[in-house]
C-alpha cells in the first residue's frame, strides 16, 4: 500500500524552527510531520485536533504534536503566527510525556518569543540559526514542564495511519470515491463510519468530499482551459445541475457566477506530487515582523 501523502514538509535549515505569520487563516484537516505551535495575536481561532475542537482567544496558545490530525478556521482579520518545529529536533522534551491538553494554561510570553525569533532568522545564517533554536527548546521546555502532563502513548488519538491514507485517497480520487468505499476501507460499518469521520474532522464525509471537489473546480476555472461539462465531469458531478447546486451550496455562488477575487476561500494554494499545501487562498500570509 502506498505512503499517504501529507502536508507539505519544511526544508529546515539553519534552524529547526520555521514560523510564518497568517490572516484569516483557515485550511483543510490535514496532518504533518511537524510539531506545530500555534498562537493568536487578534481575534479567535477554532483549532480541531483528533476530533476534538478547542477554542482561542487573543493571546491563546496550542501546541499540536505532529501526526495529530488538525485543521485551524480564524475569525475573519484575526492574525495567527504558526510555528512548524522538527519533531526529531524536540525529541528530548517531547519523547517520553505529553500533554494533557494541547491549549496552554500558563502565559509564556509567547509574542516575545516569536518576536525574538523572527529578529534572529531573518539574517538565515547558522549563529542565527542555533540561537534560534535555544529560543524554541527553551520555550518548549518550560512548556512540558509547566502544563500538566502524562504518559505518552504509543498513538495519539485520531492517528490511525489507515484513516491518513483514506485522506490521502480522497485528495487523490476524489472525483469517484465514494461513501461506502471509503466505509469498506476503514472495515467499518456505514453508520459506524459516518460517526467516525464526523467525529475525527468535524464535519460528515459528503461535506468534506464537496469541498475537496469543489476546491478543484474552482482550480479549473481559474484556469480556463475546460468547459464547465468538462470540469463538473473531472470533478465526479453526475450532472451539471448537481454540480451548480452543490458548487454554490459551498462557495454562495454559481460556477458561472464566480467572482474572479472570490478563487477562494476553498481553493488549495498549492499541491505537489511530494504533499499538499491544506491552506485556503483566503489566507493571508503577512511579515513576521511589523515593517
Amino acid at each position: 500500500m502506498e505512503k499517504p501523502k501529507l502536508e507539505k514538509s519544511i526544508s529546515f535549515t539553519h534552524a529547526h524552527v520555521y514560523p510564518c505569520r497568517y490572516r484569516n487563516l483557515k485550511n483543510l484537516p490535514h496532518w504533518h510531520k511537524e510539531h506545530e505551535l500555534v498562537f493568536v495575536q487578534t481575534g479567535q481561532a477554532e483549532i480541531m485536533y483528533n476530533g476534538k475542537f478547542y477554542q482561542l482567544a487573543a493571546g491563546g496558545t496550542a501546541f499540536l504534536y505532529s501526526d495529530g490530525i488538525h485543521s485551524i478556521n480564524a475569525t475573519p482579520d484575526a492574525v495567527l503566527i504558526v510555528a512548524k518545529i522538527d519533531e526529531e529536533f524536540l525529541a528530548r522534551v517531547t519523547d517520553t510525556t505529553q500533554l494533557c491538553s494541547p491549549v496552554l494554561t500558563q502565559d509564556y510570553a509567547i509574542d516575545a518569543v516569536f518576536e525574538d525569533l523572527a529578529q534572529e532568522l531573518a539574517p538565515n545564517d547558522r549563529c542565527s540559526g542555533i540561537i534560534a533554536d535555544s529560543i524554541i527548546t527553551r520555550l518548549t521546555a518550560r512548556i512540558f514542564r509547566d502544563e500538566a502532563v502524562e504518559e505518552k502513548t504509543a498513538r495519539p488519538d485520531g492517528s490511525n495511519p489507515e484513516f491518513k491514507i483514506l485522506l490521502d485517497l480522497i485528495a487523490s480520487h476524489y472525483a469517484d470515491i465514494t461513501f461506502d468505499e471509503a466505509a469498506k476501507f476503514m472495515h467499518f460499518s456505514r453508520p459506524y463510519f459516518s460517526k467516525y469521520f464526523n467525529q475525527h474532522i468535524g464535519m460528515t464525509f459528503t461535506r468534506y468530499l464537496n469541498l475537496v471537489k469543489v476546491s478543484h473546480a474552482i482550480q479549473f476555472l481559474s484556469e480556463g482551459h475546460m468547459t464547465m461539462a468538462e470540469i463538473s465531469q473531472a470533478c465526479g458531478f453526475n450532472t451539471i445541475r448537481n454540480f451548480n447546486r452543490v458548487f454554490k451550496a459551498v462557495t454562495g455562488y454559481s460556477p458561472n457566477t464566480l467572482p474572479t477575487e472570490e478563487q477562494g476561500p476553498y481553493k488549495f494554494k498549492e499541491s505537489t506530487d511530494v504533499g499538499f499545501d491544506p491552506t485556503l487562498s483566503c489566507t493571508e500570509i503577512i511579515p513576521l515582523q511589523a515593517e
